[in-house]
């Protein structure tokens, strides 16, 4: 089976980039049967911090039409039997959607993956997003959803073609996680990491304003790129606890340094507005460390909250009080985060490796191949 991959690569980091480069680093190491073309669809013309609506939409639009050109080429010339197609969904679905009926000129069926968790909040604003993500869906041959609640929610408006397949963790990860994480005993209380994009809507001014009310927190440490105005920003606040020295700012890190600091750091934080599955917490949870988040995208499910092996604590967003609660609860309890850092751990193990996830993978393209074969017969019955 050809399949033809188009998503972006790292660098820049991110969620969708961590992904992509899993997949394609565990079939380059093995014989499964597939052969996975991988058409980049990275940025690399803006900073993945810029918040400029003009930026975003004149390089998006860029990015667009040299997408759909190396997809046409690849179509044209591999004729590959499956596209995966990664979305992030917004204004990027314009692109998808002229991709999706380009593929269908060549009868390939399209798999889409939705890498966001807003399909909730898109159902209650019954806006041009939503529908468009309908109409994308309904016209391809399956979608890949990476939340249970968007994957409820998109079979209770008829979509039957959409599969609930978590994000998996890379073998890279797994190996540092059974090297690393022995070291639960001697990470210092008091201690919080942060990765991400530092961006508003990481819930970052949330989080350093919780860490500022608890006098416990002896240091954050921000790994992520960060603008520097809002770097300069949140520097202020932490000032107002009688000086910034608790709060670090690394800068971008190669992805071992970043496993390296969770190993070592007895809690995560990730106070973001909007998730769908992040890999910042999957990673926090491989590498035995305690996770604050808040309860958006495939979270709550990720950190078993509810069951009685339990990885962390879920917080509304925004909720600044109940932020530095949960911090100031995990400083105090060091045993209890190390405790639920081994949950994450093992969950991770059970429910959330390469190995296991790439078989649900295998199973949507071979369902998108029949629904290539059974839309064929339709139209040599329609000829007849």
């Amino acid at each position: 089976m050809k399949v033809l991959l188009v998503s972006p690569l790292p660098p820049p980091s991110g969620g969708i980039q961590s992904v992509t480069s899993t997949l394609v680093d565990f079939l380059r190491d093995r014989t499964s049967g597939v052969e996975l073309l991988v058409c980049d669809t990275s940025h690399h013309l803006r900073p993945v911090t810029s918040g400029s609506v003009v930026v975003r939409v004149f390089t998006g639009i860029q990015n667009s039409v040299a997408t759909v050109w190396k997809v046409y080429r690849l179509l044209r010339r591999e004729r590959p039997h499956v596209i995966h197609l990664a979305s992030s969904a917004s204004l990027a679905m314009l692109k998808d959607w002229i991709i999706e009926s380009l593929a269908r000129r060549f009868h390939v069926p399209v798999v889409m993956h939705w890498h966001f968790g807003r399909v909730p909040e898109l159902k209650r604003k019954n806006n041009w997003e939503w529908k468009l993500i309908l109409h994308i869906i309904r016209n391809s041959a399956c979608s890949v959803i990476i939340d249970e609640p968007s994957f409820q929610m998109l079979r209770e408006e008829g979509c039957q073609n959409v599969f609930y397949v978590p994000n998996p963790l890379s073998n890279e990860a797994e190996e540092a996680m059974r090297k690393w994480t022995g070291n639960q005993q001697i990470r210092p209380a008091g201690r919080l990491l942060f990765v991400g994009h530092v961006i508003w809507e990481k819930g970052v001014f949330e989080l350093v304003q919780a860490c500022k009310m608890v006098s416990s927190v002896e240091k954050l440490t921000v790994i992520g790129a960060c603008e520097e105005s809002l770097k300069r920003a949140l520097l202020k606040i932490a000032g107002e606890k009688g000086g910034t020295e608790w709060l670090e700012f690394t800068g971008e890190l190669d992805q071992r340094q970043v496993w390296q600091h969770m190993a070592r750091s007895p809690v995560v934080v990730l106070p973001s507005y909007t998730e769908g599955f992040p890999m910042v917490v999957l990673e926090a949870m491989a590498m035995g460390c305690a996770v604050v988040a808040t309860p958006v995208g495939a979270i709550p499910k990720m950190l078993a909250i509810g069951e009685e092996q339990v990885c962390g604590i879920c917080v509304p967003v925004g909720d600044v009080d109940s932020l530095g609660d949960a911090i100031s609860f995990f400083v105090s309890n060091a045993l209890i985060a190390a405790e639920w850092g081994k949950n994450g751990s093992r969950r991770v193990l059970q429910n959330y490796t390469m190995k296991s996830v790439f078989s649900k993978y295998l199973s949507v393209w071979e369902s998108a191949l029949i629904c290539r074969q059974a839309n064929s017969l339709v139209e040599i019955e329609k000829a007849e």
